[in-house]
């Protein structure tokens, strides 16, 4: 798959925790254990979540917190859409580009804060955020953003972690920062905030049960690499001697246990912008269908010919 890189190296984050947990996700044994799990759900919620925005093959899309790029290749791969990934961490950016090979399809990444995104007015038909927005110490910003960059009708599909209340103490202080859940919020926040952004809901539903099938094959994964290091000898990316394995598995069982009590939540949301003369009616959506032009968007990020993007 060929890709398109624009990096910055002007970017300033305006989100602490955004950056934190990108620190955090960058670090060579999350990416051992975790890069090809890349977001609860994984592939399957993704395909859920992208089959319920209905966008037509050719739909310029972009998949905002992309990290390394694996949904990001797929949308282009499996949906042929006109795919620009958007991700704060030059390291991100920088890992999506050697993930993504040579290929027919291409993928545009681009650095960039989500605050400050570098597309025309209505140049989409649609972005996906998968466990990102919550990162978001701007949300208001960010959506004002998002409905800015998208086409009247587009289409935004939000996954993210939600609680029920104030988390315990002990989560709050040690899993809280890296488990997207340092700013994420309840769902009754979560439908105004959208609302107030002129978005309408076109379908919300409750994916907490992959939650639990995450922490499953974290568990899986730590106990198959501390075996296959013992049994042949073979060593990880970095040291396991830096590690507690019991100790992450007792906070994998913690957060597992707050999930089934139903005060840690994943949950999908895909929204509908509203035209500039539409009237938000319902927090569950009940809105007449918005017919999507299918056109080809510009170069994002660059003007009068300047286009430091490049094939790789």
């Amino acid at each position: 798959m060929a890709a398109v890189t624009e990096p910055d190296s002007t970017i300033e984050s305006t989100s602490r925790s955004s950056s934190c947990c990108s620190a955090f996700y960058e670090q060579d044994w999350v990416r051992q254990l975790a890069e090809d799990i890349f977001h609860p759900g994984g592939e399957e919620l993704t395909n859920k979540t992208v089959a319920a925005m209905n966008l037509p093959a050719g739909a310029a899309i972009a998949d905002l917190g992309c990290g390394t790029g694996t949904t990001a290749m797929m949308l282009a791969r499996h949906y042929d859409f006109r795919v620009s990934a958007v991700d704060i961490s030059a390291a991100n950016i920088e890992r999506a580009v050697q993930r993504s090979g040579h290929g027919q399809a291409t993928v545009r990444f681009c650095q960039a804060d989500a605050s400050q995104l570098p597309f025309n007015d209505s140049e989409l038909d649609g972005i996906i955020a998968e466990c990102t927005f919550s990162l978001f110490s701007e949300q208001e910003t960010v959506l004002a953003e998002i409905r800015r960059v998208l086409k009247p009708g587009g289409k935004l599909a939000i996954t993210d972690m939600a609680t029920s209340g104030a988390l315990p103490e002990d989560i709050a202080g040690v899993l809280a920062p890296w488990t997207c859940l340092a700013d994420a919020v309840d769902e009754k926040t979560y439908l105004e905030m959208f609302a107030a952004a002129g978005f309408t809901i076109q379908t919300m539903a409750d994916e907490s049960a992959s939650l639990i099938s995450l922490v499953r094959i974290l568990k899986r994964k730590l106990l198959l690499l501390g075996a296959g290091a013992l049994a042949n000898g073979t060593a990880p990316d970095f040291d396991l001697a830096d590690f507690d394995l019991a100790s992450i598995k007792f906070w994998l069982d913690r957060f597992k246990t707050e999930v089934e009590k139903g005060s840690i939540r994943y949950l999908r949301f895909n929204l509908q912008l509203l035209p500039a003369s539409g009237h938000y009616q319902s927090p569950l959506g009940e809105t007449a269908h918005i017919d999507i032009k299918n056109e080809c968007p510009p170069k994002i990020g660059h003007e009068d010919g300047d286009d430091n993007s490049h094939q790789v």
